[in-house]
C-alpha cells in the first residue's frame, strides 16, 4: 500500500512538471505561458507535538537541558505558475535550537533539513489575489545532538578523546501535506521585478513513512521516543518573479 501511494506521489508530481514545461514551450510573441521566481518562507507549527515534548522530557530526566518547544523552520522554494496552477519545489531548513555558548552544560540541539514539493490549482486567480489549495510531499533527514562545551586541557583531550565528542543520532521521514494558501499581489520595485506576493499558507503535514528508532553511526537507540512531524504548519513569506534581464535563477526557468 506504501510502495503504491509513494508511485502516485511521485507520478503526479512528474506529471505537473512536465506539464510546466509543455506549457512554457509553448509560448507567443506578446506572453509567456509560465513564469517562474524564488520565495522565502518562515515556516511554525501551530500545535504541541506529543513526541517532540517526549523527548524534551526524556531530555531533562537525563539532565540534559533540552532543545526549545517549537518547531520552525526557514523555506526557500522555486514557483512555477501558470494563469490556472501553481507548483513549488522546496528546500527546508528545519531548527529548534537556541544559541547558547554556557560551558561544561549538557544542552540537546535539534535540526532538520528536507527537500519537497507541492502543487495546486488556482481557485481564485484575480489583479490581488490568488487562492490555493497545496498538496504535496517533503522528505525529512532530522538530527538530534546533545553536546556540552567542554572545557580541558590539550593532554586530558589527547588521553581520552571519546570523552569530548557530541552524541550524534539521526532519523528521517517522508511526509506528505494538504492546506490552504493565499497569496497578495504587490508592484513593489517593478524596475526589476514582474510581480512580488506576500505568500501564506495553513498546510498539515503527516508521515507516511519514518525510522521507529534514532539511530547514531553505530548504534540504534531503544528507550528515546521517535519523533512523528504530524504537525499543523503557518506559513508566511515573500515571493519575487524577477524581469527577464533581473531573473535570480538564470537559465533554470
Amino acid at each position: 500500500m506504501k510502495n503504491k501511494l509513494l508511485f502516485s506521489i511521485f507520478f503526479a508530481t512528474l506529471m505537473v512538471n512536465v506539464t510546466f514545461a509543455q506549457e512554457g514551450s509553448d509560448t507567443t510573441a506578446t506572453s509567456k505561458k509560465f513564469r517562474s521566481g524564488m520565495a522565502v518562507y518562515a515556516e511554525f507549527g501551530v500545535l504541541s507535538n506529543s513526541s517532540f515534548k517526549a523527548i524534551r522530557n526524556e531530555m531533562r530526566a537525563q539532565n540534559i537541558k533540552p532543545f526549545e518547544s517549537l518547531m520552525a523552520s526557514v523555506v526557500l522554494a522555486k514557483r512555477i505558475e501558470t494563469e490556472r496552477f501553481f507548483a513549488e519545489s522546496r528546500l527546508i531548513l528545519m531548527n529548534s535550537t537556541k544559541f547558547n555558548d554556557d560551558e561544561n552544560v549538557r544542552r540537546g540541539k535539534f535540526w532538520g533539513i528536507g527537500i519537497g514539493a507541492d502543487a495546486s490549482p488556482k481557485f481564485v486567480n484575480s489583479s490581488h489575489w490568488n487562492v490555493l489549495v497545496p498538496i504535496g510531499w517533503d522528505l525529512m533527514l532530522y538530527q538530534l545532538r546533545v553536546k556540552s562545551n567542554q572545557t580541558a586541557t590539550f593532554a586530558q583531550v589527547n588521553q581520552n578523546p571519546n570523552a569530548y565528542n557530541a552524541v550524534k543520532l539521526h532519523a528521517g521521514s517522508f511526509n506528505l501535506h494538504a492546506g490552504i494558501g493565499v497569496d497578495y499581489k504587490m508592484n513593489l520595485f517593478p524596475k526589476v521585478y514582474d510581480k512580488v506576493y506576500i505568500s501564506s499558507k495553513v498546510t498539515y503535514h503527516l508521515p507516511i513513512i519514518r525510522t521507529d528508532k534514532w539511530r547514531g553511526d553505530d548504534v540504534k537507540v531503544t528507550d528515546l521516543p521517535s519523533f512523528k512531524p504530524n504537525q499543523l504548519y503557518a506559513q508566511i513569506g515573500l515571493v519575487f518573479f524577477p524581469k527577464t534581464k533581473h531573473r535570480m535563477w538564470g537559465r533554470m526557468h
